[in-house]
């Protein structure tokens, strides 16, 4: 059995393993630029890999519910490789958001910000808290997450002028309101 562009199909939905190594073969490149384009900041490896064994894997699964030729093959296999991106993408979202909302950190964590006692994490809240909701999601994502403009810039679809100008002008405003003090100084 020589497996090929005629007949992958038919051996795929048949269960063989050798059309499922024809789809890795053709397809994976295709497959592999539209998770990195979709996960964008988090195109980690890790992350990125695991998408698109993901991909594969419900490709294989759902073979039999492809209907029609080889060329319609690739739309199908594009459209499974960029819901599974997104769902990816909303998943890392997801996670980043809920390491924003839970500014509990583990003081023996090295990599993140130290925030030594409760009354700290209020007053920072209460300072991020004089600024809009936008503007506070992007102060919690610069200064206590770590990210870079270029990583916020994407997540929230925004350039990253308007990144930085945001952070500019917060950082202004929250420096007023704390009677000249850096906000540097105060977190």
């Amino acid at each position: 059995m020589k497996i090929d562009e005629h007949n992958f199909i038919r051996y795929l939905q048949a269960g063989k393993e050798d059309a499922l190594d024809y789809v890795i073969d053709h397809y994976l490149p295709l497959i592999k630029g539209i998770v990195s384009k979709t996960l964008g900041p988090f195109s980690k490896n890790d992350i990125s890999k695991e998408c698109c064994n993901d991909i594969l894997f419900s490709i294989w699964k759902n073979s039999k519910k492809f209907n029609g030729e080889a060329i319609d093959f690739k739309k199908w296999v594009c459209v499974i490789a960029k819901y599974k991106a997104i769902d990816y993408y909303r998943m890392e979202i997801k996670k980043k958001e809920n390491l924003s909302l839970n500014l509990m950190l583990d003081p023996s964590d090295h990599t993140t910000p130290k925030i030594s006692n409760l009354e700290d994490q209020e007053n920072i809240l209460s300072i991020i808290s004089r600024l809009k909701p936008l503007d506070q999601k992007i102060f919690i994502m610069r200064y206590l997450l770590d990210f870079d403009t270029e990583e916020i810039a994407c997540q929230l679809q925004m350039t990253k002028s308007a990144i930085d100008n945001r952070l500019y002008h917060g950082k202004k405003k929250l420096k007023k309101a704390l009677g000249g003090i850096p906000i540097e100084k105060s977190v």
